[in-house]
């Protein structure tokens, strides 16, 4: 069987990293496989192409240059990453073919509004990448509740396979750092639903109690979103951006962190959280979304406000027996997150497909 994955994404997303784990997974037991993403190839079976673009247009210019490289090749199963991709497909695709679209989750429908041009490109091409798919994957009960909700997708037609997590890149020190000072870390995307700002607000409460401890938020673009102008405005002495943190030094950064806050208005996954405790860190959580589903018990689920937040850190941080079950707990939780899972899972419904 051969498998073409398609994505109009770098690496250094979550959608990037999703297809990137997935096709890595499943070429370790079949080598006829295919990845044409963009950005620099990393593993022999992925194919870039070329691709130039202002960034605000790249919703509309992305996925010609994927149709584009697709045009008069042959598959047994194509799955796109994302609608964008699905609707490359649909623009490089004369016959009916087998076609997966992972559509990840309705973030767009709750977060964008309807009027906004970003909206209407991503409602045509969800439109078009149901309608030429045989099979829709998301990745939680949440994000298939949703769609369901939001849009006229059949039920039947959409599948969840949870995300995994890289166990061999996410794993904690054998022994915890001791740090000085009481460190409590984020990372992750910093814009809107993210709702960074609560982290800060959250910052103000522990300072004015006169709590001692050291906050790092971690995150590209953190000037543009007027970040360090709040923890200005607020006096905050003990918060600190240290900017994006490359892959290399991202374990480290989880592992070493005495709390991990997630405190994310909605997702339709939820990456850093399950990373921070496959790397043993405990993690306080908002209860949005799937992050419940996600997080289980493995975490704090928590209601996203800063005085709850607060209230939370503050037991954590004068209990270090709570601190260290919940680690436990958490790694539990996170291991049964794998890409192994997923890639079987995924396969199954190419299977499934292929012999309907």
């Amino acid at each position: 069987m051969k498998i073409t994955y398609v994505s109009c994404c770098e690496r250094n997303c979550g959608i990037g990293r999703y297809i990137e784990e997935l096709s890595k997974e499943e070429y370790l037991n079949n080598k006829d496989i295919v990845l044409y993403r963009k950005g620099n190839p990393t593993e022999p079976y992925i194919k870039t192409y070329p691709y130039r673009s202002f960034k605000n247009l790249r919703l509309y210019i992305a996925p010609f240059y994927l149709a584009n490289a697709m045009s008069n090749k042959k598959s047994d199963i194509w799955h796109a990453d994302y609608v964008d991709a699905g609707y490359a497909l649909w623009l490089a695709m004369k016959k009916k073919q087998a076609i997966i679209t992972t559509l990840h989750d309705a973030i767009p429908y709750i977060f964008i509004p309807p009027k906004k041009i970003d909206f209407s490109i991503y409602k045509n091409q969800l439109s078009i990448s149901d309608k030429i798919s045989k099979g829709l994957i998301v990745v939680s009960e949440k994000s298939k509740e949703d769609l369901i909700k939001y849009t006229k997708i059949k039920p039947e037609k959409i599948h969840v396979v949870y995300n995994g997590i890289n166990h061999d890149f996410f794993y904690p020190d054998f022994e915890k750092k001791k740090n000085e000072i009481f460190t409590i870390r984020y990372s992750g995307g910093l814009g809107g639903r993210k709702n960074i700002e609560l982290l800060l607000h959250t910052a103000k409460i522990l300072e004015d109690k006169k709590i001692d401890f050291k906050m790092e938020i971690s995150g590209m673009s953190v000037n543009s979103l007027g970040l360090p102008k709040i923890a200005n405005d607020l006096k905050l002495k003990n918060v600190f951006f240290p900017g994006f943190i490359a892959d290399e030094n991202l374990r480290s950064f989880l592992a070493e962190a005495d709390l991990f806050l997630f405190p994310s208005l909605y997702e339709g996954f939820g990456f850093p959280p399950l990373e921070a405790m496959a790397c043993g860190t405990a993690t306080i959580s908002s209860n949005t979304g799937s992050l419940p589903e996600i997080i289980q018990d493995g975490g704090i689920l928590a209601e996203p406000n800063p005085e709850i937040f607060a209230e939370e850190i503050i037991k954590l941080m004068e209990n270090q027996n709570l601190r260290e079950k919940l680690s436990k707990k958490g790694l539990e939780v996170a291991k049964t997150f794998t890409w192994e899972k997923a890639a079987k899972e995924t396969k199954e419904i190419y299977n499934n497909i292929l012999n309907s």
